[in-house]
């Protein structure tokens, strides 16, 4: 059996990893210049800037098993920090939060060591043939025949691929609302010297704040802040240019702090489709028609523990196929 997997998120990966240990040829496209989605990393002349995922959580079993293998594979560590609201100063929800090291895409690096992995091509289009299942590439190149399709890649693109060869698993697709996200790293040229390391900010465009080098294996200088604007700012704003977003959101960053900071460069990204707000929260894991099957944050409850659960059910369901 042959599986085709679009999408190298978290999703993507951990089901790759299931069914090649399964025995199974699994061949990921993703159309990035690298693999994990969200948590992918910035490249920038001050080094990588996590731009995307902050941190995740471990609260099933199953997870936190996989997750204390990561650790001993020196490539997750806790994060010692307690986030506050802002700028009311009460501590969020105490919890283990959880980050890649050195970088948030070193999880995903971990995960696709060894995976048929392919990168920056973008599959446009799946269709049914005699032999199976053929993708194709925006440039109309056949990428090969495949005996089923996996989907994992973001909500409205699985959507776009799925209206020909399934109508009914697009439709559930666009049930789930995903939301914008911008993001701006802040250079600073010296320390802000504030008493906190992160934060929800309760008001104004901005939703999330952290010191980069308050993180695991991070450098501590030059300082660098992520901004993370609100959900409703980023959809409402989401055509401005990287720099109009981040002129704005380090003046509101300057607002919250009541003294603007004094910043050496800024570097912001656009997420059109950060966070699955309207997760399926799908019973079994995944959703399945015929030979083709989607998973994903957005299939199962938004976070990447979901994502990772979603990738691994949906994989279990192929394996289980192949046993027939």
């Amino acid at each position: 059996m042959r599986i085709a997997i679009i999408g190298a998120g978290i999703a993507g990966l951990a089901a790759a990893r299931t069914l090649q240990a399964a025995g199974i040829e699994a061949v990921v496209y993703d159309k990035g210049r690298g693999p994990g989605g969200r948590t992918v990393s910035k490249r920038t002349e001050h080094g990588s800037i996590d731009l995307g995922a902050q941190y995740f959580t471990a609260r099933d079993p199953a997870f936190q098993a996989v997750v204390a293998e990561w650790q001993a594979a020196g490539v997750v560590l806790p994060w010692s920090v307690t986030p506050v609201v802002l700028p009311e100063r009460q501590p969020a929800r105490p919890e283990t939060r959880l980050v890649g090291v050195p970088r948030m895409s070193s999880l995903a690096k971990h995960l696709s060591d060894g995976l048929d992995l392919h990168t920056e091509v973008q599959v446009s289009e799946i269709t049914r043939e005699l032999t199976g299942w053929v993708l194709r590439e925006r440039t109309g190149e056949t990428l090969g025949e495949f005996d089923q399709v996996l989907l994992t890649a973001p909500a409205p693109q699985s959507q776009s691929l799925l209206a020909e060869p399934s109508p009914r698993l697009a439709t559930e697709a666009a049930a789930a609302h995903m939301q914008p996200c911008w993001s701006v790293g802040l250079v600073l040229e010296r320390p802000l010297e504030v008493d906190f390391d992160a934060g929800f900010p309760s008001s104004g465009p901005l939703g999330w704040v952290a010191c980069a080098g308050s993180r695991p294996d991070r450098p501590h200088l030059p300082e660098i802040w992520i901004l993370h604007a609100t959900a409703a700012w980023s959809e409402a704003n989401i055509e401005w240019s990287p720099e109009a977003v981040s002129e704005f959101l380090a003046q509101a960053f300057g607002d919250l702090l009541r003294r603007p900071p004094a910043i050496a460069d800024r570097v912001a990204h656009r997420w059109r489709f950060a966070r699955a707000r309207g997760a399926l929260k799908a019973a079994d894991g995944y959703l399945e028609h015929e030979d083709i099957l989607c998973a994903g944050d957005w299939v199962s409850d938004g976070r990447i523990e979901g994502a990772w659960h979603s990738g691994c059910c949906a994989s279990r369901r192929l394996i289980r196929r192949a046993e027939r």
